[in-house]
């Protein structure tokens, strides 16, 4: 039974995975480099950012390895971004806040949507310094998308 559970796991993440991977590789098979790249992820798990953020890191890799001009940005606005709080804790916050550093430190831009987080009573200086709380994370994707970048969603 517990070979079956792995293997539908293991089906249904590849599954959701193949949309955003879909469109990387319809980017990477064109000739002209976007001018950015937004992520945009809405999850209903605190702890999702475990696995969505080196998700985007190997798509912002792949797509840096052709374009390496190319802008990256996540916006994250679902219950996922309380993962980037700096009272998140345990194991998987560790693993969260040393990706969401590497990945700003490598010039990623990370936004949260300060909207959802006032809903939650949850301050903007909750979040570290290298992650723009923006008014809204919709708005935040939007005014991306019309500076040029192409959207990739990563939903649930």
């Amino acid at each position: 039974m517990q070979r079956i559970f792995t293997l539908l796991a293991t089906l249904l993440s590849i599954l959701i995975a193949a949309p955003a991977s879909a469109d990387i590789d319809r980017l990477l098979a064109s000739k002209t480099a976007p001018y950015g790249v937004v992520f945009e992820v809405v999850e209903g798990d605190e702890s999702a950012l475990s696995w969505v953020l080196p998700r985007i890191e190997r798509h912002s890799k792949r797509l840096r390895a052709k374009f390496p001009e190319v802008k990256i940005a996540v916006v994250t606005h679902g219950t996922e971004q309380f993962g980037l709080t700096q009272s998140f804790t345990g194991a998987k916050a560790k693993k969260i806040s040393r990706k969401a550093l590497q990945m700003s430190s490598a010039g990623t831009e990370l936004h949260v949507c300060g909207g959802h987080a006032a809903a939650r009573d949850v301050p903007a200086s909750a979040f570290p310094a290298h992650v723009n709380v923006a008014a809204s994370g919709p708005q935040q994707v939007r005014k991306l998308v019309s500076e040029g970048y192409v959207l990739v969603q990563i939903r649930d």
